[in-house]
């Protein structure tokens, strides 16, 4: 058995709060990712706004490469660029003075990235028709709202704008017109390249951005299909604007996780709703199971300086406060100078406020607002609850699709989800929800060995100790998808022996051993469960007091059989080393459904 050992996620204390990096071609080299990792990231997110597919391959190899050498989940996020709106025409940045008048004009050509306006002060955009869209006063925001400006003037192609502020305004900058539905088409032709990339080159997630309706996520889905029809990929929608605020339920829905994406967030809507929209998008994301990720200038500050403030602090603090799946970095670690350090402030951070939580209070706040007919949801509750009853010091789930993890993720438990999954993409794309810890397990039939593989790596990790409690969740038969019906406690370290059951039953006693006529005299066998070192005939008659019978060979099969029937008493022979390994006194469970004796 070769157990996942996951370098800074080994402990009980670790960050449930999933970290998020951006990074760029420059700072994806396997040093820098190693350091990454064991400072505290968990999914690497490419972002395609400033990149080509030629970029991201090397990426992905030092990725590869990483996950490999460190045996670690680590998901790869490429988020879209999306129907942006920005200005062109010039190619040096534009001081702007408070009172200047500036002319944005509608070009319609393919140039326009290349494009130069024939006049000072005059600039071009994407958006076709411009003038058609707004009225006489209308606000006008540049560079995500950093330059503020007012329609005076317009005709269908171009507008007027009266700038109330001072600014440099830097080339391709963001034109944003609050409260309009820009008419483009959601997928350029470039992000359907994108897109087709990240499937064919087996992304985890695909960020959208700036989706406006669900119609937008099924056109991906669509072409998703059309690439590879069984792809697994999974679909975040970054929620950037008034029109997915107002379709923000069926965007949910439909989606396989969300990003609050402040910065554009914050140009579509007044500063003050943000954070209130904030709680919201999140409440509702981790109750329908599905992550949310937090992201925009979380530790800016940290772009150049060691220490972020203490606003930042408390933004971060808030977003896990608020349950949070993720919270992200972006350019902190794409092009910040200390890219570690930044990480390992936010994990401290994130550390801190998840030690202030009273994590039983918050299942009991949650039980009303998760109640569901989905039986997963109801195995998980159900499930959490057995664990704070017996004081289990894990949550141990096996899933193909990880369905089971997300389910109980929403829960937001105390005890760490250790979800076992044969599937290797889950594997990497549960590195995303708030306090799933994934490993790989074999794609056994056996359900057994199954659970002493996952208790094994458990232990053998330090995730748990021998004697501790530990709550399964699993479904059965094994890998058929949507099964989630089980829940078993089981006690780490103790012995699972295998053997043959010749009469069936449960039950559950302390170990007695018996070799001879005098043992059967002396000791007392009654209600016990009795290890047969040797068997005579003449141990029929007081046999029938014990509560169960096992033998280590299988010599005398045929009489203990007759003796189990007779008495209806559980029988099981073949229990290698039983002898030795269950001393006196221990007490054991005969499992005859599954032809076990178990340790408890």
């Amino acid at each position: 058995m070769q157990p996942i050992v996951d370098c800074h996620k080994s402990d009980s204390s670790t960050t449930r709060t999933k970290i998020v990096c951006t990074l760029t071609p420059q700072r994806a080299d396997e040093a820098t990712l190693r350091q990454l990792v064991e400072a505290g990231m968990d999914v690497v997110r490419v972002n395609f706004s400033h990149m080509s597919v030629g970029d991201a391959d090397p990426m992905l190899e030092a990725i590869a490469r990483v996950r490999a050498e460190m045996n670690i989940p680590l998901a790869v996020l490429l988020d879209t660029k999306g129907p942006e709106v920005r200005i062109f025409g010039f190619a040096e940045p534009v001081e702007l003075k408070r009172g200047d008048r500036i002319i944005i004009h509608s070009y319609i050509d393919d140039d326009i990235e290349e494009s130069i306006a024939p006049a000072e002060k005059r600039f071009h955009t994407n958006l076709h028709n411009v003038g058609k869209l707004v009225e006489k006063g209308a606000r006008v925001l540049l560079m995500d709202g950093y330059i503020e400006g007012n329609v005076i003037g317009r005709e269908p192609d171009a507008i007027e704008v009266e700038i109330n502020n001072d600014g440099c305004l830097r080339p391709r900058a963001h034109l944003s017109l609050p409260g309009v539905d820009y008419p483009l088409p959601f997928l350029s032709q470039k992000d359907a390249e994108d897109i087709r990339y990240a499937v064919r080159a087996g992304f985890d997630y695909l960020a959208l951005s700036f989706v406006r309706t669900a119609e937008d996520i099924f056109q991906v889905k669509h072409l998703i299909r059309e690439t590879d029809a069984n792809s697994s990929i999974r679909i975040i929608a970054k929620i950037e604007s008034k029109q997915a605020i107002e379709h923000l339920d069926a965007i949910i829905q439909y989606s396989d996780g969300v990003m609050v994406a402040r910065g554009d967030l914050g140009v579509e809507l007044d500063l003050e709703d943000v954070p209130i929209m904030q709680k919201r998008i999140i409440e509702q994301c981790y109750l329908s199971g599905k992550p949310v990720i937090t992201a925009t200038q979380m530790l800016e500050s940290m772009i150049h300086n060691r220490v972020p403030n203490r606003a930042e602090v408390s933004d971060v603090a808030n977003a896990c406060y608020d349950l949070t799946s993720a919270v992200m970095l972006s350019g902190e670690t794409a092009i910040g100078d200390h890219p570690n350090l930044v990480v390992s402030t936010m994990d401290r951070i994130i550390r801190r406020v998840e030690s202030s939580f009273d994590y039983e209070s918050m299942l009991m706040r949650h039980k009303e607002k998760v109640q569901t007919r989905d039986l997963t949801t109801i195995i998980g509750y159900n499930a959490v609850s057995t664990a704070y009853q017996c004081k289990a010091s894990a949550l141990v789930v096996f899933s193909k699709s990880g369905y089971s993890a997300r389910m109980i993720s929403k829960l937001r438990p105390h005890l760490p989800i250790l979800a076992f999954t044969p599937d290797e993409k889950v594997y990497h794309q549960l590195s995303l929800n708030w306090g799933v810890f994934p490993r790989t397990v074999p794609d056994m039939i056996d359900f057994e060995q199954m659970v002493t593989y996952a208790l094994d790596v458990a232990e053998d990790e330090g995730l748990v100790k021998r004697g501790d409690l530990v709550v399964i969740v699993a479904g059965l038969p094994l890998g058929k998808r949507g099964t989630t019906n089980m829940i078993r406690v089981e006690s780490v370290g103790k012995n699972r022996l295998p053997g043959r059951v010749l009469h069936g039953g449960e039950v559950t006693s302390s170990i007695v051993h018996v070799e001879t006529d005098a043992d059967l005299e002396h000791k007392g066998i009654a209600g016990c469960i009795v290890v047969l070192g040797h068997f005579e005939k003449s141990f029929t008659t007081s046999l029938r007091y014990a509560s169960g019978i096992i033998s280590p060979n299988d010599e005398f099969a045929g009489d203990l059989e007759v003796l189990g029937m007779a008495y209806s008493i559980p029988v099981i022979v073949g229990v290698r080393n039983a002898d030795t390994l269950l001393p006196e006194g221990v007490t054991v469970r005969i499992d005859s459904e599954n032809e076990l004796v178990i340790e408890v």
